[in-house]
């Protein structure tokens, strides 16, 4: 947005509370990696170079790229600055920080949608003695005490905890609920080439049969590795992850409980998978 205000030549500043890519510098765990390729990674006029499009950004890597565009298009960044309240003044806004105050014609809050974990109400049951993360705040497993782990969800981020736990010597219990399990190479190339190539991706919301089903359905079970293999629910078994159905609620004597029928899931899970590698065949058979 810097660069598209920029280009318009209209006056403009951009408010950061820490540094620029703050929330990648502190709200993600070591290990992450990209679930998109580099070469996915575009920006206005800024796009990956390196000699491995076909690879996964570290988080490093993802830190390092958002600040060369941020010098690149030169944003006029103020960073370790916090907005402390917006309010109308008749004729615009004033902005307060604990640096100063801005007076300006229009705000854009780009703050983001996941920069506060949500939590289910039944978390406030979870007993005390049970040490609870969410994936906000996870970093790595020497926050975690030894002994069995349980991870609450199966999509991208929970998968790759999970794997990383299990690995760590913990036994990780994996809650599973709706989700869409993908392989990471199909014909040869990766599932998010086809899925670009396809037009899958620039798909409209009212292109979208239900929408608001649409927006509940959690990502794709993807993971970005170095050997670009598929991390799903199979590859977690075979690593012994142990696999329950979705957490529905804990008891006042603080037991989980769990719902759904996991087989169910994941055959649900499947079609789904199935029903977007048929678009992908039909595309492949219509493009050559």
């Amino acid at each position: 947005m810097s660069r598209c205000l920029a280009e318009r030549s209209i006056d403009h500043v951009l408010l950061e509370r820490g540094e620029i890519a703050n929330s990648w510098r502190t709200e993600r765990w070591d290990s992450l990696r990209l679930l998109t390729p580099n070469w996915q990674s575009r920006l206005p006029g800024f796009r990956y170079d390196g000699d491995d499009p076909d690879g996964y950004r570290t988080l490093p890597e993802v830190i390092d790229f958002l600040g060369s565009y941020a010098r690149a298009i030169s944003a006029p960044v103020e960073t370790h600055t916090t907005v402390t309240s917006v309010r109308g003044d008749g004729t615009g806004y004033l902005v307060r920080t604990d640096r100063g105050e801005w007076r300006c014609r229009t705000v854009v809050l780009a703050s983001g949608a996941c920069n506060i974990a949500r939590l289910p109400d039944f978390a406030a049951r979870v007993p005390p003695s049970v040490a609870m993360l969410t994936a906000q705040s996870y970093r790595n497993p020497g926050q975690v005490a030894d002994g069995g782990v349980m991870v609450v969800g199966a999509s991208s981020s929970g998968t790759q905890i999970a794997q990383e736990l299990q690995r760590s010597g913990r036994q990780v219990t994996l809650s599973v609920g709706e989700h869409i399990r993908a392989p990471r190479i199909y014909r040869g190339r990766d599932l998010e080439w086809w899925m670009d190539a396809a037009g899958v991706l620039d798909e409209r919301y009212d292109e979208v049969d239900d929408i608001r089903r649409a927006r509940r359905v959690p990502s794709l079970q993807l993971a970005g590795t170095p050997d670009r293999t598929t991390l799903d629910l199979n590859a977690l078994l075979d690593r012994g992850v142990r696999l329950v159905g979705r957490l529905a609620g804990i008891t006042e004597d603080g037991k989980a409980q769990f719902a759904g029928s996991l087989r169910n899931m994941c055959a649900l899970s499947d079609l789904k998978m199935a029903r977007l590698l048929d678009l992908i065949d039909e595309w492949a058979r219509d493009n050559g």
